[in-house]
């Protein structure tokens, strides 16, 4: 079972992202019905470790396997979507895709039947970001600066300005 808990007006996640590079490019996830892109990951399951997790999910979503790298960032992430509130703990690491024709593929197609029209997956230039929004926007800094370091995020879109 994931690690989604439902707290009044509030919802916790548990979820992993994975940071796949491809020379200057790292693959995102694209749901087709909203503006902005992530990571390819997911969500933990109960008894789960983080790696295990997002290997899992990448099976899940694209029929890779891949090799775990190193740990990149671990994000405590406050935001908000149609009036609940979210916390959400982002553990992200790096990966590399064991079948290297995948890194040749501008697109690559998600293989889980009921998300086959919902989403794409595709790399993207972190530094030449301008048709989408990245989320977490404060993970987009860290990828775009320093990736190669691990780095606490907190990123808190709730905190009144």
């Amino acid at each position: 079972m994931d690690i989604s808990i439902d707290i009044g007006d509030n919802l916790f996640n548990f979820r992993v992202g994975a940071v796949i590079k491809n020379q200057n490019k790292i693959l995102v996830h694209h749901d087709k019905n909203k503006e902005h892109i992530t990571l390819i990951g997911g969500r933990i399951k109960s008894g789960e470790d983080s790696i295990t997790a997002l290997k899992r999910e990448i099976k899940e979503e694209i029929g890779a396997d891949t090799e775990y790298v190193k740990p990149v960032a671990y994000v405590e992430n406050f935001f908000e979507v149609k009036g609940k509130k979210y916390h959400e703990i982002l553990i992200v690491h790096e990966l590399e895709l064991l079948d290297k024709s995948l890194y040749k593929k501008e697109k690559i197609d998600a293989i889980e039947e009921r998300k086959k029209d919902k989403l794409e997956f595709f790399w993207i230039d972190v530094n030449n970001i301008k048709r989408y929004t990245f989320l977490p926007k404060k993970l987009l800094n860290h990828l775009q600066v320093n990736m190669d370091t691990f780095e606490y995020i907190l990123n808190d879109e709730l905190v009144q300005k």
